[in-house]
């Protein structure tokens, strides 16, 4: 057993651990007493580990003899507390060769030197510690200093760590604006750490000589330096015995100095302290001017965003006023078109047929003149559409019930001045009630176009008639219309020009050609269809059919028929009656349609009978259509369903939130009926594209295709991603691809309930899948890179959580990739495919 530590208080000298046996050792023990050495003597190896840790020794001394010492020594360099103390072998009773040849740091080989061996080794230990603390706070020092760019608490740190180490009683940072400044800031001392005030360098000699050499100053004796002549008294008050400014300098630009001062020491500043201020120096330079780089730039980013917030609501305000404007264009050409133009021709037939009677003179001069103004009124009607045929209006419609033959006699009558001027007969052959859904201004324009046009065309004492009849079809009955005159007709091959735009053919009489293109606008908008004919007994007629309203509910329960089975399938969920026809009217020309009636039914009616579109209301009873878009796309015989939301809301955000949930397009209310099936006909296009390429990969199977988790395997995953990059490089939308890869392969069980545990952190339109051994592939549809990643690190702990295993992220934009879609999948970290045999 070992010896309890003797304290001699000959002075705290050091402490040493003897190794051997106290009675043959006790000269030696003596002289180490005398000289003022803590000791503790054992001969047990086996006590090693406990005096070490309760006398915590300076220096081993071992004076035991032959193999013990060996043993010793060995005993020593296993433990870690005793491996690095200098280590001293015992001579002074033995010359044994063994000893001799013991890998000691150093040899005792008699009492007289045994103070200064262990003097030396003390030496050496406490400079090692200087040196390893000195290490340890620049070490902190330089990460606080890359980690934060907040100065004040960096400066602070960096004053209180050197002070700790440099026998300093004041440790400040002076910040100066430039090379030429005559003031400086002390931004950070010691003794005060809030404090902050500007000096005027005139009074610090050395701290002027620092930052005008960029050298590091040394002021050993203040009282006799040369350099502090000028404020010797100042310093005697003070009793000011060393001072060391280090200048602080990054990239050759100044920015203040580190100034260290000792009072009323008997030493100054070693060698060392003086390197490790150069040190600190260069880390705190680093540091400011990484902190002021960061100031500056915020500031220019502050002014910027307000500069751009500005710009923006300039920008904003001038958009704002544009769009009023060209909504009044707009307004005012429409009601040149719609109100003006027929009341102006009914004007003028009146004026007219005064001007036939009998009028006395004044009276006659009062029609003419309104004859002449009307005129000159039609005139500027015609010039504003003539300015105005550039500009391709967004055509809606505003659906209400009508009886299409009672249009066409009212419009016969309101232009039966007109033709009575012309000498033409105007008559309407629309005996039989025929209700339709549309918007009355711009069928009651269609026909006062064509009449007109026929009226200007008929035969002088020629005749214009105007025909309504239903004509029976498998799809629905229609309203067909026959607006013919006895003209000379229009040549077989302009017959498919008359309707383009601003087009002057032989029947436009030299015209705009605007009026016919506006006629097929509107019927196609109503979806109808609008042609031109030349009648074998000469003359033109002009035709156009309409969907009738009371047949679209015989039209849907009729569904699918014989004519029509190979039609694809478009599922409409509307609840306004009205606007469910128009859909089902414009839909059913190439479509087979379903109606729902609200969003619950038309989540039943998908699930059963797995329509090729949904084309859906927003707001919608019982379930709206945003949460029927979710259980579609959530539900694995339906997420393939392509959906298009419509909705009266016209804001960004509410398309953008739309496409977000998972639907393929988005849009507003009022619709255009031609828009409508241009972006149902891509829609289903998309899906065709889907189909083919799953037809192309038949090993490639749907969701639940892994046995383990029920995501997407390899070859699932790569038909979906190869899916959505095609789609977001078509539209020009963001897609992101993120790779989750553990460090070693995940147990079966564990990933079992991974699944449930990303689908809690994602959105419903991202898909997963499992590409083996716990990789995992995420696509993020509509999600930006930074979003991606903010996604992908709030779900990592989860997985780890579940799988107990560490994982590694990467994310990637692959929506602008040109790379193979299997190629980018492996570049993120996908295991390769493993080649089958």
């Amino acid at each position: 057993m070992g010896d309890s530590l003797r304290a001699e208080l000959a002075g705290p000298r050091g402490r040493v651990l003897v190794i051997g046996a106290r009675k043959t050792n006790e000269v030696l023990l003596a002289h180490l007493s005398h000289a003022g050495f803590q000791w503790v003597i054992t001969e047990d190896l086996d006590e090693l580990p406990r005096l070490a840790e309760s006398s915590r020794p300076d220096a081993v001394l071992v004076s035991a003899t032959g193999k013990r010492a060996t043993e010793a020594l060995e005993a020593i360099r296993r433990d870690a507390r005793l491996r690095e103390l200098r280590v001293l072998a015992d001579l002074t009773r033995t010359r044994s060769e063994v000893l001799r040849k013991l890998p000691a740091d150093d040899w005792v080989r008699n009492l007289e030197e045994l103070t200064t061996r262990l003097d030396t080794a003390l030496r050496e230990r406490r400079l090692m510690a200087r040196t390893r603390n000195r290490m340890e706070r620049l070490l902190e020092i330089t990460q606080v200093a890359t980690s934060s760019l907040e100065l004040e608490d960096i400066l602070r740190l960096a004053v209180e760590k050197v002070g700790a180490v440099i026998n300093a009683d004041r440790c400040s940072v002076v910040l100066v604006e430039d090379s030429n400044s005559r003031t400086a800031s002390v931004v950070a001392t010691m003794e005060d750490p809030g404090l902050s005030l500007d000096v005027d360098l005139a009074r610090y000699p050395e701290l002027r000589r620092a930052l005008e050499t960029r050298q590091q100053v040394l002021v050993e004796e203040a009282q006799r330096d040369p350099l502090m002549a000028e404020v010797h008294p100042a310093m005697a008050s003070l009793g000011v015995r060393s001072i060391l400014v280090q200048p602080l300098v990054c990239q050759d630009e100044l920015l203040g100095a580190l100034f260290l001062r000792i009072s009323h020491g008997t030493e100054g500043f070693n060698r060392d302290e003086q390197e490790f201020a150069q040190a600190v120096g260069a880390a705190l330079a680093n540091c400011i001017r990484n902190a002021r780089l960061h100031t500056s730039l915020k500031k220019k980013r502050d002014e910027l965003e307000l500069a751009y917030v500005e710009r923006y609501r300039e920008l904003s305000d001038a958009n704002r006023r544009l769009k009023d404007l060209n909504r009044l264009k707009d307004e005012i050409i429409a009601v040149c078109s719609h109100d003006l133009r027929a009341p102006l021709q009914v004007l003028l037939g009146h004026g007219r047929l005064l001007l036939e009677g009998e009028l006395d003179e004044m009276q006659k001069q009062s029609a003419e003149a309104m004859i002449r103004q009307g005129r000159k009124i039609l005139g500027l009607v015609e010039s504003l559409l003539e300015r105005g045929k550039g500009d391709v209006a967004r055509l809606s419609i505003e659906p209400r019930v009508l009886d299409i033959s009672v249009l066409c006699r009212e419009s016969v009558s309101e232009l039966g001045i007109l033709s009575k001027e012309r000498g033409v007969a105007l008559r309407a052959e629309a005996p039989e009630r025929m209700m339709l859904i549309g918007d009355e201004l711009k069928i009651h324009e269609v026909l006062q176009n064509l009449i007109t046009n026929a009226i200007h065309h008929a035969k002088d004492a020629g005749q214009v008639v105007v025909r309504a009849s239903r004509l029976v079809r498998p799809d629905g009955d229609v309203a067909r219309i026959v607006v013919q005159d006895d003209g000379k007709g229009i040549p077989p091959e302009e017959l498919p020009l008359v309707f383009d735009r601003y087009r002057s053919g032989a029947k436009a009489g030299g015209g705009t050609g605007l009026g016919l293109a506006i006629c097929k606008e509107f019927v196609e908008l109503h979806g109808g269809e609008i042609w031109a004919e030349a009648p074998p007994e000469g003359g033109a007629a002009f035709i156009f059919t309409l969907p009738l309203a009371h047949e679209v509910q015989r039209a849907v329960q009729n569904l699918p028929n014989k004519e029509t089975t190979e039609q694809p399938r478009v599922l409409v969920v509307e609840d306004e009656p009205e606007i469910a026809a128009v859909l089902v009217e414009v839909l059913r020309s190439r479509y087979r349609v379903d109606v729902a009636r609200d969003g619950a039914e038309g989540l039943a009616r998908a699930r059963s009978s797995k329509p090729d579109l949904v084309v859906m209301d927003v707001f919608l009873p019982k379930l709206d259509g945003l949460d029927a878009a979710v259980a579609l796309k959530s539900s694995s015989d339906t997420a393939g369903i392509p959906v298009i939301l419509l909705s009266a809301h016209q804001g960004v955000a509410d398309k953008v939130r739309a496409l977000n949930l998972g639907a393929v397009d988005y849009m507003s209310k009022p619709f255009n009926a031609m828009e409508l099936l241009v972006r149902t006909e891509r829609a289903l296009k998309l899906r065709k594209e889907e189909g083919e390429l799953e037809r192309a990969a038949p090993s490639a199977r749907r969701s639940g295709n892994d046995a383990i988790t029920g995501l997407y395997d390899r070859r699932g995953l790569l038909l979906r991603l190869d899916h959505e990059v095609g789609r977001g490089r078509r539209y020009s939308r963001p897609v992101s691809l993120a790779v989750l890869r553990p460090d070693r392969p995940v147990a079966n069980e564990s990933l079992v309930g991974v699944p449930p545990v990303i689908r809690a952190r994602l959105r419903t339109q991202d898909i997963l899948g499992h590409m083996g051994d716990g990789v995992l592939a995420i696509i993020l549809p509509e999600c930006n890179v930074e979003a991606a990643r903010n996604a992908i690190g709030r779900l990592l702990p989860d997985v780890e959580k579940q799988t107990r295993m560490e994982y590694r992220s990467a994310v990637a934009d692959v929506s602008h990739d040109s790379e193979p879609v299997e190629r980018i999948l492996e570049r993120l970290g996908a295991p390769s495919p493993v080649p089958r045999l």
